[in-house]
This record gives C-alpha cells, sequence and structure tokens, in this order.
C-alpha cells in the first residue's frame, strides 16, 4: 500500500536528509500559516508567520520506520514541532504503484483523527475556522489556492470564483461531522463563500495528542 505523508515543519534541511535515507522521491512543498488562537499554534508549531507544508509519497513498509524517526531526530512529538501524519490512499498510477512497491492490505477502521479539507472563496477562511471551534476543532492551517481556470466559471448556475483559501482541520474523529456540518451551515456552496469540503481518515499521526 501507498500512504501520503504530509509534515507541517519549518526545517527544511532535515526534512531533505530523512527524504534522501529513504530514498522518498515524490516530494512537493507549498506553503500555509496556522488560523488557532496563539497559545494553540505555539503547542502545534504553527505560530510562525508561514509554514512550510510537505507531501511525499511512502510505501506502507516504512511507514513505523520514518515516523521514528520524524519522533527522534526531528522531533516533531515535542509540542511546538510541528505535525505529521498520513492518510491511505485507495489508488495510484501504475509507475508509482512499481517503483514504490505497493501492496494492497487489509484496511482497519483504527482512525482515530480525521482531516477535513474545506475550499471556499478568498478571504474566507476566518469563517471557515470560527464554524470549526464553534464546534469543538481547536485549530487549522491555511493554504491560498487557485482554482483551474483563470476566471469566473459557473457550475450549476453558480459563480466559481478562481482564488480560494483551503484550510486544512484535524479532529478528532468523533466530532468530524459535527465540525463539517457546523462549517457547511456558515460557509457551505450556498453561503457568499461558495465553499464545499471532504474528510480523510488519518491513519498515522505525529503532534497531536492533545487535539479533540
Amino acid at each position: 500500500m501507498i500512504k501520503l505523508l504530509i509534515i507541517i515543519f519549518n526545517d527544511e534541511k532535515k526534512l531533505k536528509t530523512l527524504f534522501r535515507k529513504y530514498k522518498l522521491t515524490y516530494n512537493a512543498m507549498t506553503y500555509g500559516r496556522g488560523t488557532a488562537p496563539s497559545n494553540i499554534l505555539k503547542y502545534l508549531g504553527l505560530d510562525e508567520v508561514r509554514k512550510s507544508i510537505y507531501f511525499s509519497l511512502i510505501p506502507s513498509n516504512l511507514e513505523n520506520t520514518i515516523f521514528k524517526d520524524l519522533e527522534t531526530k526531528l522531533k516533531i512529538k515535542e509540542a511546538g514541532k510541528g505535525i505529521a501524519f498520513t492518510i491511505n490512499l485507495t489508488s495510484s498510477s501504475k509507475f508509482i504503484n512499481d517503483n514504490l512497491k505497493g501492496e494492497k492490505i487489509e484496511m482497519e477502521d483504527k482512525n482515530a483523527y480525521e482531516l477535513i479539507v474545506t475550499i471556499v472563496k478568498e478571504g474566507y477562511s476566518d469563517q471557515v475556522m470560527q464554524a470549526a471551534k464553534k464546534a469543538g476543532a481547536t485549530g487549522g492551517t491555511l493554504i491560498s489556492g487557485r482554482s483551474l481556470g483563470s476566471s469566473r466559471s459557473l457550475f450549476m448556475d453558480i459563480t466559481i470564483e478562481p482564488e480560494k483559501d483551503i484550510v486544512l482541520n484535524i479532529v478528532s474523529k468523533d466530532i468530524t461531522s459535527k465540525v463539517m456540518k457546523e462549517i457547511t451551515k456558515e460557509t457551505g456552496i450556498k453561503t457568499d463563500a461558495r465553499g464545499f469540503l471532504i474528510s480523510l481518515p488519518i491513519d498515522n499521526v505525529l503532534g497531536l495528542q492533545n487535539v479533540k
């Protein structure tokens, strides 16, 4: 099985060393910023103006070893260092699957956390976070994005703006539905925010031990 590893961490040099050690070549990086109150941001390691967010594809047989290095060498488990988590992929291209030696395995419903991804018009991320916190979420990360296409478009008579805010919230599984309902109520597709959202199960996580 191949997994998506997401790391929010600001020491690129250390991460590059980790990627080289495990010969991880399918990597991407972008920037984001924290959206939680300052004390929560400091705990999660998101209190700086800008945070580096790394995406990497890893074979599942290396997951535990990589996480051990993230914990012992990069100290991500310590408060304020950052966040790391994995998401199971249901499929990948044959080229990636062959090169990473992905194997199908039986899935267990053992996920304690889920990642909520909300995409709204630019400028509505604060409303997303207010709604999420109202339902029990503690914080999130904002990424600026853009829809495919350089101008407004229509979908089912709804105007889709090209500039987007992408808000990532990691919440415990038992409040996922509540948080998503509140976000939809305040910033859903029928509101001015024109938002839509999905949730993904997180398989392994570091840095979120005290997040509800």
